[in-house]
Protein backbone atom coordinates (compact mmCIF):
# COMPACT_ATOMS: atom_id res chain seq x y z
CA UNK A 1 0.00 0.00 0.00
CA UNK A 2 1.57 3.51 -1.13
CA UNK A 3 0.18 6.39 0.86
CA UNK A 4 1.99 8.99 -0.68
CA UNK A 5 4.36 9.43 -3.92
CA UNK A 6 7.08 12.24 -5.21
CA UNK A 7 4.56 13.34 -7.98
CA UNK A 8 1.57 14.00 -5.25
CA UNK A 9 4.20 15.69 -2.90
CA UNK A 10 4.75 18.01 -5.93
CA UNK A 11 1.26 19.10 -7.17
CA UNK A 12 0.47 19.33 -2.97
CA UNK A 13 3.39 21.72 -3.13
CA UNK A 14 1.83 23.43 -6.15
CA UNK A 15 5.83 22.69 -8.38
CA UNK A 16 4.07 22.89 -11.46
CA UNK A 17 7.80 23.03 -13.64
CA UNK A 18 10.14 20.64 -11.23
CA UNK A 19 13.22 20.79 -11.36
CA UNK A 20 15.09 17.08 -11.14
CA UNK A 21 15.94 18.64 -8.10
CA UNK A 22 12.97 18.77 -6.69
CA UNK A 23 11.57 15.85 -8.45
CA UNK A 24 14.72 13.79 -6.59
CA UNK A 25 14.32 15.61 -3.20
CA UNK A 26 10.38 15.04 -3.53
CA UNK A 27 10.92 11.08 -3.97
CA UNK A 28 13.39 10.95 -1.10
CA UNK A 29 10.85 12.99 1.25
CA UNK A 30 7.95 10.25 -0.33
CA UNK A 31 10.38 7.46 0.54
CA UNK A 32 11.00 8.66 4.30
CA UNK A 33 7.12 9.03 5.10
CA UNK A 34 6.38 5.55 3.92
CA UNK A 35 9.42 4.09 5.42
CA UNK A 36 8.00 5.59 8.60
CA UNK A 37 4.39 4.80 8.29
CA UNK A 38 5.69 0.90 7.24
CA UNK A 39 7.54 0.94 10.61
CA UNK A 40 4.95 2.25 12.94
CA UNK A 41 2.28 -0.25 11.31
CA UNK A 42 4.33 -3.20 11.37
CA UNK A 43 2.28 -5.42 9.29
CA UNK A 44 -1.09 -4.17 10.33
CA UNK A 45 -3.50 -3.62 7.67
CA UNK A 46 -5.56 -0.31 8.66
CA UNK A 47 -9.20 -0.37 7.77
CA UNK A 48 -10.53 1.86 4.51
CA UNK A 49 -11.44 4.45 6.68
CA UNK A 50 -8.03 4.45 8.33
CA UNK A 51 -6.17 4.21 4.86
CA UNK A 52 -7.71 7.50 3.79
CA UNK A 53 -6.81 8.96 6.71
CA UNK A 54 -3.41 7.97 6.05
CA UNK A 55 -3.15 9.14 2.99
CA UNK A 56 -4.15 12.82 3.64
CA UNK A 57 -1.93 12.51 6.16
CA UNK A 58 1.47 11.48 4.62
CA UNK A 59 0.85 14.04 1.90
CA UNK A 60 0.43 16.66 5.05
CA UNK A 61 3.94 15.12 5.97
CA UNK A 62 5.49 15.01 2.43
CA UNK A 63 4.89 18.50 1.53
CA UNK A 64 5.70 19.76 5.40
CA UNK A 65 9.06 17.53 4.41
CA UNK A 66 9.46 18.79 0.69
CA UNK A 67 9.29 21.94 1.97
CA UNK A 68 11.95 21.88 4.88
CA UNK A 69 14.68 21.93 1.84
CA UNK A 70 13.75 25.98 2.46
CA UNK A 71 14.75 25.68 5.93
CA UNK A 72 17.13 22.59 7.44
CA UNK A 73 17.27 24.32 10.48
CA UNK A 74 13.99 25.13 11.07
CA UNK A 75 12.31 28.07 11.88
CA UNK A 76 14.41 31.36 13.73
CA UNK A 77 12.64 33.08 16.14
CA UNK A 78 13.76 35.95 18.89
CA UNK A 79 11.90 35.61 21.98
CA UNK A 80 10.90 38.58 24.17
CA UNK A 81 14.15 38.56 25.96
CA UNK A 82 16.37 38.39 22.58
CA UNK A 83 17.06 34.90 22.60
CA UNK A 84 17.02 32.90 19.65
CA UNK A 85 14.84 30.03 19.85
CA UNK A 86 14.69 26.98 17.33
CA UNK A 87 11.04 25.77 16.40
CA UNK A 88 11.30 21.93 14.69
CA UNK A 89 9.20 19.30 14.46
CA UNK A 90 8.24 15.65 13.92
CA UNK A 91 8.09 14.99 10.09
CA UNK A 92 5.16 12.65 11.19
CA UNK A 93 3.08 15.27 12.80
CA UNK A 94 -0.08 14.60 10.64
CA UNK A 95 0.27 10.79 10.40
CA UNK A 96 1.14 9.93 14.09
CA UNK A 97 -2.10 11.28 15.24
CA UNK A 98 -3.72 8.91 13.00
CA UNK A 99 -1.55 5.80 13.64
CA UNK A 100 -2.78 5.78 17.22
CA UNK A 101 -6.59 5.80 16.04
CA UNK A 102 -5.83 3.13 13.28
CA UNK A 103 -2.97 0.44 15.09
CA UNK A 104 -3.80 0.37 18.53
CA UNK A 105 0.04 -0.04 19.59
CA UNK A 106 1.25 1.86 16.32
CA UNK A 107 4.57 4.01 18.22
CA UNK A 108 5.12 2.02 21.06
CA UNK A 109 8.90 1.03 21.89
CA UNK A 110 9.49 3.77 19.13
CA UNK A 111 11.23 6.29 20.24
Amino acid sequence: MTYVTGAQILVHVNKTSPTAADTTWAGLCADAIEAAVAARLDGETPSAGGVNELEVAALTDGAALFNTRAAPHGILSIGPDGDTVRVGSDSLRAVNRVLGRVHSTAGIGIG
